[in-house]
């Protein structure tokens, strides 16, 4: 159909049958919800699949692409737009001319070279002052298509985020986005991954924002584009002028050697440089570049976040990185995938890292050939100070139970307060559930442990080791052993907790409830007929507390399925134990209570006669 004016559809709108504009019920009803500014439809995903949830509008033959554009142009509700793919015998242009009145967007996704019809994205990127969230993905950007692009970006005042991911710009089309760049300073997030910008790309990017007047950049990713020590040196040159950059990722760039390095750290010791988040994962650096690094990163006490990861980082790295972690404040370390592990020493400097890094709360030691004599040494340097949360040691297939049952001093410990513990890829199956049980007697900090169910040698857990857990999460040897049981693990096994037995999963659905409350299910569940004589010791004071929380408990009977009346009957029983167990004493209890009453009546018979 040929496109119409705005106002062919303003004229039409009220009489117009949706479902003769459309291919599909779906199609019709998200038009609707357009029309009527639903306050709860406030993205769009647009393409020709079927792979999207209720807010996909699946374009397909008899879809009126024009009649999409008027009701996404006039909807004051949609912050969200994603542009997956038109049918080729569709009119794209009559959409996007429908879109340039939209005025409420904010987030703008396209995953389809729109060609020629980019130009028609021109009123759009002019009138929408809303706009903040571009985003081109997973297409080639051509020379003409990037010279389109840079001409849209010219018409653009608000735009705080610009991405182009995986679209191979290559510094040719990278030039072209530069120069519209230098007249856009308020941007604060720039995303080039996986475009192949090169050094010619990178040396442009970098003089365009050395030219920048108060640039506001804060977040650039620039990973896996063949940068060299040429193009890193240019753009440390206009990064030293971004006084707002926060988090920088050069991932997978490993043409940068040591002297790129070098220029990296100079950027670390300028005066301005504020960065929190660094991403350095995949550059094939060794343990020279690592000292190099750590000049410039002991100037930097703001680092929060520091990725090391697929790296040739060795014992040497390791020591000179001790040293730094005494003036940073690092919140965030990964080493996963690195050569550090073969040696104890190597992870003894680690564990010196753990203990001064006051302020660490993640570690990732992913595919590190770590055995259980590292992990050891780890865990001696862990034991004596940490402050981590969250620890991640999957795919170490070396570890076995043994490695595992050298970290109970660390569980036990008061200063654990480890959250998260990722054990993916380990096979320790049964004796290294037990390890990890035992282990976790006593600690309350832990609330995700996450492993393996199947080894990659077909070896699986059997209930043995499950056994272990369920005896950590609940013991029901007597109700003193399932109060002091675990209280705390809500995940134990794969995320998605598939494979976790019943009654691992009845325990862990307890303990997402305060910690009380957990144990008063666990009790409940567990000891349907509770055993009194332990209490008989302190003969009857105790049978107060017994009826008292008997009481407290009568909330949660939903919880373990259990009706009022064998409730009630559980209390009567309680009851009668007592009674049954210290016969003498409720007898004199109760005659005691009676001599009082007698002699405080005879009192005051007596004091009423002396009136």
């Amino acid at each position: 159909m040929d496109v119409q004016d705005y106002d062919y559809y303003e004229a039409r709108a009220k009489d117009v049958k949706l479902e003769n504009i459309t291919s599909s019920q779906q199609n019709a009803d998200i038009l609707e919800r357009l029309r009527d500014n639903d306050p709860y439809f406030t993205s769009i995903f647009i393409s020709d699949e079927s792979d999207y949830d209720e807010n996909g509008f699946v374009v397909r033959e008899g879809d009126n692409l024009g009649w999409l554009g008027y009701f996404v142009g006039r909807s004051k509700q949609l912050e969200g737009l994603y542009i997956d793919n038109f049918p080729d015998n569709l009119n794209i242009d009559a959409f996007l001319r429908g879109l340039g009145y939209n005025r409420s967007i904010e987030s703008l996704t396209i995953y389809t070279d729109l060609g020629r019809s980019f130009k028609s994205l021109v009123p759009f990127l002019r009138n929408n002052s809303s706009l903040r969230d571009l985003t081109l993905i997973g297409f080639n950007i051509e020379l003409q298509c990037a010279r389109n692009i840079a001409s849209l970006l010219g018409q653009q005042s608000s735009l705080k985020c610009l991405s182009f991911e995986e679209a191979d710009l290559r510094d040719e089309g990278l030039l072209k986005i530069a120069a519209t760049l230098s007249t856009q300073p308020q941007i604060q997030e720039l995303n080039f991954y996986a475009n192949n910008i090169g050094r010619n790309g990178s040396v442009a990017l970098g003089n365009v924002l050395e030219e920048l007047r108060n640039p506001n950049l804060a977040t650039l990713d620039l990973g896996y584009n063949d940068i060299d020590d040429e193009g890193l040196h240019a753009l440390v040159a206009g990064l030293i002028n971004c006084r707002n950059l926060t988090s920088f990722c050069l991932s997978d760039n490993e043409l940068i050697t040591e002297a790129g390095l070098k220029s990296l750290s100079a950027l670390f010791q300028s005066d301005h440089c504020r960065l929190e988040c660094l991403d350095l994962d995949g550059l094939n650096m060794d343990n020279d570049g690592v000292a190099v690094l750590s000049t410039g990163l002991a100037s930097l006490p703001t680092l929060k976040k520091l990725d090391l990861s697929s790296n040739r980082i060795g014992d040497q790295g390791l020591q000179a990185l001790v040293g730094l972690v005494n003036c940073c404040n690092i919140e965030d370390l990964s080493f996963a995938r690195n050569v550090l592990a073969v040696s104890v020493s190597g992870l003894r400097s680690l564990g010196e890292i753990v203990q001064r890094a006051t302020r660490l709360k993640s570690l990732n030691l992913r595919s590190n050939a770590i055995n259980d004599e590292g992990l050891q040494a780890l865990a001696d340097g862990m034991t004596t100070r940490c402050s981590l949360t969250k620890l991640d040691f999957a795919y170490n297939h070396s570890i076995t139970a043994v490695g595992l049952r050298s970290l109970a001093p660390f569980f036990r410990s008061d200063n654990c307060c480890l959250v998260e513990l990722g054990l993916w890829g380990i096979n320790f199956v049964d004796d290294g559930a037990a390890a990890l049980a035992d282990g976790l007697m006593g600690n309350e900090s832990l609330t995700k442990l996450y492993f393996t169910l199947f080894s990659s040698y077909g070896l699986a857990m059997t209930a043995r080791g499950w056994a272990a857990f369920s005896k950590l999460l609940c013991d029901t040897a007597s109700v003193n052993n399932t109060y002091l049981s675990n209280h705390t693990l809500v995940a134990i096994g794969e995320c998605s907790m598939d494979g976790t037995p019943p009654d691992i999963l009845e325990y862990l659905t307890f303990n997402k409830m305060q910690s009380c409350d957990a144990a008063i299910c666990k009790i409940l569940d567990s000891h349907p007929d509770i055993d009194i004589k332990p209490l008989f010791h302190w003969n009857l004071k105790c049978l107060p507390l017994v009826v008292r929380w008997l009481e407290k408990a009568k909330p949660y009977l939903g919880y373990v399925n259990e009706s009022t009346g064998t409730f009630q009957c559980r209390q009567l029983s309680a009851l009668y134990k007592f009674v049954r167990g210290m016969p003498l004493l409720t007898v004199d209890g109760y005659r005691g209570k009676e001599m009082k009453e007698i002699e405080s009546k005879s009192k005051k018979r007596k004091f009423d006669l002396t009136l």
